[in-house]
């Protein structure tokens, strides 16, 4: 996932952020890039064997 320049100029400004110049805005653009990257990765995990944390538990203890 590529987000433009613009894009993430607009998501700073949409948020009020701090206006950043050309060299700030490649330090910011560093991490999102690492971060989708990060993202994307999961996306390719086998999580078949894992239980869903959604499933209902009973409660423990004999207390309601």
């Amino acid at each position: 996932m590529h987000i433009t320049d613009e894009t993430l100029r607009a998501m700073i400004r949409d948020y009020q952020g701090f206006e950043l110049t050309d060299e700030e805005l490649a330090l910011v653009r560093l991490e999102v890039d690492a971060y989708t990257r990060e993202v994307e990765a999961l996306g390719d995990l086998d999580l078949s064997a894992v239980p869903s944390g959604r499933l209902l538990r009973a409660q423990e203890g004999g207390q309601s």
